[in-house]
């Protein structure tokens, strides 16, 4: 059964600068691992409720495309719910296998949309208490992409077993997801609840981080 939206994460070009950004929103550093086989640092930053992934890798590739890139979701059966979700239709982008960082397996597949979801079996909980030293309250939701609002509202209501909390939005865990019919790029932007009105930024590979 697939229980928790688990993160959203992409790949950067400046590790340091990344965490700069969002550590000047008040994220903090919950996990950090150098998996040595593909020579990427994986970081997971924890903004207020929210996991971020950063991966870093050393070595430079000019084809490379950065930015957030997709979104994860815990399972604890990996196997039956990457078999289901194939079998629904959606498309197989990588069958479940052991974690370069040895912990645990992942598997990943594409929503409706063309939006890369990753399915996580593992033990380890990177998740603490809510964050509340900056001035972000809370992740409200991950803003993907859903020009087929239908479909994707059927694939992450119906079938990942999120609840619609409105009319565009759906929860697992403490986190959400924004269906956006007009957005531009897979991951659109995060959503993040502050204590006072903050303007839009851009983090230093292009992710919009909105506030709401």
């Amino acid at each position: 059964m697939i229980y928790e939206l688990n993160h959203v994460g992409g790949r950067v070009r400046d590790l340091q600068a990344s965490l700069g950004f969002y550590g000047e929103l008040g994220a903090e550093v919950v996990d950090r691992l150098f998996m040595s086989g593909s020579r990427v640092n994986r970081v997971h930053i924890q903004l207020a409720t929210g996991l971020v992934e950063l991966l870093h890798h050393e070595e430079w590739d000019p084809g490379a495309t950065y930015g957030l890139n997709h979104v994860g979701f815990m399972t604890d059966d990996l196997d039956g719910d990457y078999a289901r979700l194939i079998s629904l239709g959606y498309g197989e982008l990588s069958s479940p296998r052991v974690a370069g960082s040895g912990q645990g397996r992942l598997a990943f597949l594409s929503d409706p949309n063309g939006v890369r979801v990753e399915l996580l079996q593992r033990s380890e909980e990177f998740r603490v208490a809510p964050i509340t030293s900056g001035p972000v309250r809370a992740l409200s939701y991950v803003g993907i992409a859903a020009p087929d609002a239908d479909a994707a509202a059927e694939f992450y209501g119906t079938h990942l077993g999120m609840e619609q909390v409105a009319d565009d939005t759906y929860r697992l865990g403490p986190d959400a997801v924004r269906l956006l019919p007009s957005a531009t790029t897979t991951i659109d932007h995060l959503g993040l609840s502050a204590d006072a009105p903050q303007p839009t930024r851009e983090d230093p590979d292009g992710n919009r981080v909105h506030f709401v």
